[in-house]
């Protein structure tokens, strides 16, 4: 058994800050097979103001200029490579600690082969900021980026590549589960307690929500879901936005700001405000296309004959919206609904937990995607290696691993 020390670094569409997190990854190199991942230490810190507009502005194709975007690649990178070093100095550890950074990247644009750009023969393409050869020179620390362009190269949607680590920490031979993940974006996987795991976006999470708050009451959330708890959800106006092609889409499929963006959000504000509807009432309504969204993918698309016993588990920024909460339960009455934290899990730092695992799957070698998720011709390696000062150490130390293995 080998152990590593891993950091996987996350930032969401939600650009609501930046997680790191620490996980010792253990498994056996020589047969590809990971074991577990015990989390060691976990960190949100908050994304600079002026950064977020940076980002924001260059996800809107009209204002996207060519050196600011070369420019804020670079930029991301020096970012991180800053929050590493102070969160481990937070907890009093040092770079020297860490043997491998497995960073998502912040996703500055997003086309799944449904969307694919014209002229592109119909495959999708997938832009992350966070340069890893960067990354790997200012940290000294080998460094695994660009995770979801193998999968995309193979006809995949390059999402969601979480449900490698759901079915390797969170399968059960008691219960049927459903991860819900609810951040910018909402995914889940369905892992029964055998067979094949079933997972894909199933809209838009708190993309909206936030939005939403933040141009109706100045804050950048609905904290807790107190307000939309407080209004009436407009029943016309739910199936209005429910209308959208995406959510008729069967699996394989994703999506992004690209669809559900803050001008999506603000062309419904616009419109609702003008139509009389309170601030309470539009939350509340956005709240439903969030939970009604996920409810009605659930109902379509796993292959579930009877809800009693299967239980949902949620992770992600919407794990204290208690809206949320309540409309999940009510459209899923025979689900036991919880936190991940309920199965100690960390509803806050999987996906970042994912990316520490998934570099570890890169570095061994392991192919990561699960093509009966992504619609990937085949399995891949997920991931681009930057090697850092450690890579000479690190690959001795796996080689190592396989001589005395080895007969």
């Amino acid at each position: 058994m080998e152990r590593l020390q891993v950091l996987g670094i996350m930032s969401g569409t939600s650009l609501d800050g930046l997680d790191m997190c620490w996980c010792e990854v253990s498994g056996d190199p020589l047969s590809g097979a990971l074991e577990g991942a015990e989390i060691k230490a976990f960190d949100t810190v908050p994304l600079p103001a002026e950064l977020r507009a940076l980002i924001l502005q260059q996800m809107q194709p009209e204002q996207s200029d060519v050196t600011q975007l070369c420019d804020l690649n670079f930029s991301w990178a020096r970012y991180v490579a800053q929050a590493i070093t102070e969160f481990l100095a937070r907890h009093q550890h040092s770079l020297s600690d860490i043997d491998l950074l497995g960073s998502h990247g912040q996703t500055l644009f997003h086309l799944p082969p449904s969307h694919a750009a014209e002229g592109s023969q119909g495959l999708g393409s997938t832009l992350q900021l966070g340069d890893g050869g960067v990354l790997a020179a200012l940290t000294g620390v080998t460094t695994v980026t660009q995770f979801r362009t193998a999968d995309m190269a193979l006809g995949g949607q390059g999402a969601p590549l979480v449900p490698y680590l759901d079915q390797l920490l969170f399968r059960s031979a008691q219960e049927p589960r459903i991860l819900l993940n609810i951040g910018g974006m909402a995914n889940l996987s369905y892992i029964p307690c055998q067979g094949d795991i079933v997972a894909f976006d199933t809209g838009p999470g708190n993309v909206l929500l936030d939005a939403a708050a933040e141009l109706l009451t100045g804050e950048p959330h609905d904290w807790g879901g107190k307000l939309a708890l407080q209004g009436q959800v407009h029943p016309a106006l739910l199936q209005e936005v429910l209308a959208h092609p995406f959510f008729q889409q069967a699996p394989p499929r994703s999506t992004g700001r690209e669809v559900f963006g803050a001008a999506y959000a603000q062309e419904r504000v616009s419109a609702w405000l003008h139509q009389g509807l309170s601030t309470p009432d539009i939350l509340a309504t956005l709240t439903a296309v969030t939970t009604t969204s996920i409810v009605e993918a659930c109902q379509r698309f796993l292959p579930v004959e009877a809800w009693q016993g299967v239980a949902l588990y949620i992770s992600g920024g919407g794990v204290h919206n208690q809206a949320l909460h309540r409309g999940l339960q009510a459209g899923l009455p025979g689900v036991k609904i919880d936190s991940l934290a309920a199965l100690d899990g960390h509803p806050d730092a999987k996906e970042a937990q994912a990316f520490a695992v998934l570099a570890v799957a890169c570095l061994w070698g392991v192919p990561a995607n699960v093509p009966t998720v992504t619609g990937a011709q085949g399995p891949v390696v997920l991931g681009q290696i930057a090697p850092g000062h450690n890579w000479r150490s690190l690959c001795q130390q796996t080689f190592k691993t396989f001589q005395e293995k080895t007969p």
